[in-house]
C-alpha cells in the first residue's frame, strides 16, 4: 500500500477511533445512571482508557509520519469546533460525539493539542 495512504487511512483512524470511544463513555455513562446496577462502571473507564491508547498510538505515528497526526488533528477539529460558542462555530453543524461543555470537550481539545504536537515534532531520525 502507498505510504501516503496508509498515513491518510491511520490518520482518519486516530481521529474517529477516540471520538467513538468518548461517545460510548457517555452512552455507558448513562446507563450505569440509570440502570441501576445492570451496567458495569468499569466499562466507561475501559472506554476512556481505550481513547487513550488510540490516541497514544496516533502520537507514536507521528514519529513515523507526520501525516498521521496532522488528519488525526483535523478530523477531532472538525468535531469539537461546533461546540465553541462563536459566530463561525455557530455556522458549523454540531455533530452529537462531543456534546458541549462535557468531559468529551475537553478531551477532544487535548487530542487535538497532541496530535498537532506529534505533526510538528515530526520523524525523528
Amino acid at each position: 500500500m502507498n505510504e501516503r495512504v496508509r498515513g491518510v487511512l491511520l490518520g482518519l483512524g486516530v481521529g474517529i477511533g477516540p471520538l467513538l470511544l468518548l461517545d460510548l463513555a457517555r452512552i455507558l455513562r448513562d446507563a450505569v445512571a440509570t440502570d441501576g446496577g445492570e451496567t458495569s462502571v468499569w466499562w466507561p473507564i475501559a472506554c476512556y482508557l481505550g481513547a487513550g491508547l488510540v490516541a497514544a498510538a496516533g502520537i507514536a505515528a507521528g514519529r513515523r509520519d507526520r501525516l498521521v497526526p496532522a488528519i488525526g488533528a483535523m478530523v477531532v477539529l472538525l468535531v469539537a469546533l461546533p461546540t465553541v460558542p462563536s459566530t463561525l462555530a455557530a455556522r458549523i453543524p454540531a455533530l452529537p460525539v462531543v456534546p458541549a461543555t462535557t468531559p468529551s470537550q475537553a478531551i477532544a481539545f487535548v487530542l487535538i493539542g497532541a496530535y498537532l504536537y506529534a505533526a510538528i515534532q515530526g520523524p525523528r531520525g
